[in-house]
């Protein structure tokens, strides 16, 4: 892909619209990624979250995030580094009560029982929220939910 097709893809498609490792320093950066050929961050990942999409990008549906940093310090090309690791993904987390069995009266904590901040709470026996204070945006809830209630917004 030359430099032109590649501004028109990311005109269409904005950075922003893309959940990102949790190392990175500007968003531009990842322009390096194009130029990449080991793909070595998308190798080094434990969880196997890691998509090449011409850049790093993260698929929650397997695994979440656990934050090892094992692909800052893969990344070859300086764009993905430990020094500016994030306490946050640049994602957050909601349920959709349409979706969510529990916000349908049928008990289950999959998505609570998995979340190591405890951002899930439920109010009641039923209706779980997700506390955007604590969340990290981790993702780890999003691949254990039965029916996908749990959606992702990238920020």
């Amino acid at each position: 892909m030359d430099r032109r097709s590649f501004f028109r893809r990311v005109k269409s498609s904005p950075f922003k619209n893309f959940i990102y490792p949790p190392y990175f320093d500007k968003k531009e950066d990842f322009l390096k990624c194009i130029e990449c050929e080991s793909k070595d961050c998308l190798i080094a990942c434990e969880e196997q979250i890691i998509e090449i999409k011409d850049y790093p990008t993260l698929n929650f549906q397997k695994s979440g995030c656990s934050f090892c940093d094992e692909c800052a310090k893969a990344c070859k090309n300086g764009v993905l580094l430990v020094e500016n690791k994030k306490e946050k993904i640049n994602a957050e987390m909601i349920i959709n009560p349409k979706k969510c069995i529990a916000w349908n009266q049928t008990i289950c904590f999959l998505c609570q029982d998995i979340c190591e901040e405890n951002a899930i709470i439920y109010k009641g026996m039923f209706n779980p929220v997700v506390d955007l204070e604590k969340c990290t945006g981790c993702g780890f809830c999003i691949g254990v939910c039965p029916t996908k209630a749990i959606e992702i917004k990238a920020l």
